[in-house]
């Protein structure tokens, strides 16, 4: 008889916090993207380490920046854009539940400023990305680093 009322207890235990987490919405994660597409121009705005949640903003230099343009079908696509020096262009695919794959990546050589050259997305390189709103953020480096972007247009 005791070991009946332990699981009734336990059943209604679950049922409570069942009920509960529907009630509030709890259990439910929220969607890593409110469009399934990287299309649009950002402007890279910061680099985030994911470990230690350290920044490192953009250095203003004067008439300079990161942005790139994707063109995708919510499946394939292609980016464009610039860094502080150089032209860039690739393909990449993206995949369920917010991944990408770059597939290439390349542009012209010039000198680059450190910080923008960071900003090179590695060919046959895969990741996760979040875009919500006028934000757009690529994780690399087996999710390590965030590239955190604005949406320009």
């Amino acid at each position: 008889m005791q070991h009946l009322r332990s699981i009734s207890c336990v059943l209604l235990i679950s049922l409570l916090f069942a009920f509960q987490c529907q009630k509030n919405d709890c259990c439910v994660m929220p969607p890593c993207s409110d469009n399934p597409t990287l299309q649009g121009t950002w402007q890279l705005t910061g680099y985030r380490d994911v470990a230690t949640g350290n920044l490192e903003g953009d250095p203003l230099v004067e008439g300079k920046f990161v942005e790139f343009i994707f063109v995708d079908n919510k499946k394939e696509g292609s980016i464009t854009g610039k860094t502080f020096s150089n032209t860039v262009s690739g393909s990449y695919t993206l995949g369920d539940h917010c991944t990408y794959e770059i597939q290439v990546f390349g542009g012209t050589k010039v000198g680059e400023h450190e910080w923008s050259a960071r900003a090179w997305l590695a060919s046959e390189t895969t990741g996760n990305y979040e875009r919500i709103n006028n934000q757009l953020i690529l994780y690399r480096n087996s999710g390590k680093e965030a590239m955190i972007f604005k949406r320009m247009y």
